[in-house]
């Protein structure tokens, strides 16, 4: 549904840096059986309980008043090779009536709620028709024999108004409910946000990214929004066929319930964070919901947990894009290597609208940096990336401060390796990721504008696992520099070669 411009290209360039790896590493060994259960030595249903406990906990405070707000257990799923390992947080909700959890991604970068299930037409009750259908495009453009410009990736749909209800699939309660929101249900979609176990998707940033097109009555059939131009491997490419309808602007879900909650007295924060045990996702089946590997915050709450109150918070500054706050921009002042005694500034990228931002439904994170700079790293032997230290990121804080993110040059070598951090040209995207929750939660206040990054005090077990080859942190390779290990959903020589093919046809 409605997404930016983050996903165009994105399985092509994921394939594209997949095969770049493979080239680097040539015929370089990957990690063995044995090295596979070391990942595993951070058990995920431990990892589900201290999810649990915290969540407990959490909504004891709430009960007894001492903060408001709410805390809900969070999914994680990481999709297989042909959606290009996409790995996403998931929110299980509920329409009224229907009796199912539709697991749906929790993504940032977005702000439209949307199902994929069109039998929920039917089968939800207490729903309204609108006068309002959304669709949208997205993902790189295909060429049709008489349209060079088409699209394979879409949703289509209706857009109904009613109560959503957050469920916590461990206790089998109703948590928290959005009510009256705006929401999609789709007629004909193609989308990873389908495929699999996934159900749909919630966008949790601001409502000016969340549009749709009047139509002329509610009983408007959302199915010729979409014109097929050819069909490309069995599946539909057009476009949307919205340029005679007028574009409206619906409010977002969640920043609708917080308002709400806010003028009401019940909280005093429009705010959420996002939690997750990043390392806990390690050695995770693909296409399978893992249970309560992160947590969802909302309101005072997303400013008074366990994490927030454990670490030292840092208020970076939310920008706006054409006057309007869209997106969670930030301002990438400079990136540091002090062990390398190398600083790099000046992005002037990041004045210019969705080049600088933190987004959970990106899988990686995008540095601008030149690829050569990351190959040296990627080069570089683990023994001597232990003595380097971190890269640190400065980020434009709030009331003139200065934001400074740490990430480990071992951790980060090691993300290279998988695609899950990449190298995007000094005048390139910098993108805050979903792999930035290995260090850091993150609290969104819409209100104040502002987003802030909580240093993680990680377990020894955890800091190990990092840091090492004991427990299948990392594998070295016969020289020395890091290899990808199985744990961390690696394919076979094969596999990339298929995965270049499949995208560059």
């Amino acid at each position: 549904w409605t997404r930016k411009r983050k996903l165009l290209n994105m399985k092509l360039s994921s394939a594209l840096a997949t095969l770049i790896a493979f080239q680097r590493h040539g015929h370089s060994n990957w990690a063995s059986a044995e090295d596979h259960e070391r990942k595993l030595l951070l058990n995920q249903a431990d990892a589900a309980m201290r999810v649990d406990d915290v969540v407990k906990t959490a909504m004891a405070s709430v009960d007894t008043g001492d903060v408001h707000g709410v805390a809900l257990p969070l999914n994680y799923v990481i999709l297989n090779v042909s959606e290009g390992y996409e790995q996403q947080l998931t929110m299980a909700l509920r329409l009224p009536g229907v009796e199912r959890d539709q697991h749906v991604v929790i993504d940032t970068g977005s702000s439209s709620l949307a199902f994929c299930d069109g039998s929920l037409i039917d089968e939800a009750v207490s729903i309204t028709k609108t006068d309002y259908a959304q669709c949208i495009t997205y993902g790189a453009t295909l060429s049709c024999p008489n349209d060079p410009s088409a699209y394979n990736t879409f949703s289509a749909g209706q857009i109904f108004q009613g109560n959503i209800t957050a469920y916590n699939t461990n206790t089998g309660k109703n948590i928290a409910s959005m009510d009256e929101v705006y929401f999609g249900i789709s007629s004909k979609e193609q989308s990873f946000l389908c495929d699999g176990p996934l159900n749909g998707i919630i966008g949790v940033a601001y409502s000016a990214l969340n549009d749709g097109v009047s139509v002329p009555s509610p009983d408007f059939n959302s199915l010729s929004l979409w014109s097929q131009y050819c069909e490309i491997d069995n599946k539909s490419v057009g476009t949307c066929n919205t340029a005679d309808l007028a574009t409206v602007t619906l409010p977002a879900p969640l920043e609708q319930t917080l308002k709400e909650d806010d003028e009401s007295g019940y909280i005093s924060a429009e705010a959420f964070g996002l939690y997750c045990d990043y390392a806990a996702t390690i050695g995770s089946e693909y296409d399978t919901i893992v249970p309560s590997l992160g947590i969802f915050f909302g309101g005072n709450m997303a400013l008074n947990n366990t994490f927030y109150n454990s670490g030292t918070p840092q208020v970076a500054l939310g920008l706006p894009c054409r006057n309007k706050y869209e997106w969670y921009m930030l301002k990438l002042d400079s990136i540091r290597m002090p062990g390398l005694n190398m600083t790099q500034s000046g992005f002037s990228q990041c004045n210019e609208c969705v080049k600088c931002y933190t987004d959970s439904g990106t899988s990686w994170i995008s540095l601008p940096l030149p690829q050569s700079q990351c190959n040296d790293l990627m080069n570089t032997k683990v023994d001597t990336l232990k003595i380097l230290g971190s890269m640190l990121l400065d980020i434009e804080g709030a009331n003139s401060s200065t934001v400074t993110l740490s990430l480990p040059l071992l951790w980060l070598v090691e993300q290279m390796n998988l695609n899950r951090v990449r190298c995007s040209g000094a005048s390139g995207d910098f993108i805050l990721g979903f792999p930035i929750f290995q260090y850091y939660y993150l609290a969104f206040d819409m209100g104040s504008k502002t987003i802030t990054f909580v240093d993680l005090q990680l377990s020894n077990e955890i800091e190990a696992f990092l840091g090492g080859t004991k427990l299948g942190g990392n594998k070295e390779s016969s020289s020395g520099t890091i290899e990808p290990s199985s744990g961390y959903h690696v394919c076979s020589t094969n596999s990339l070669i298929a995965i270049s093919f499949l995208q560059l046809v």
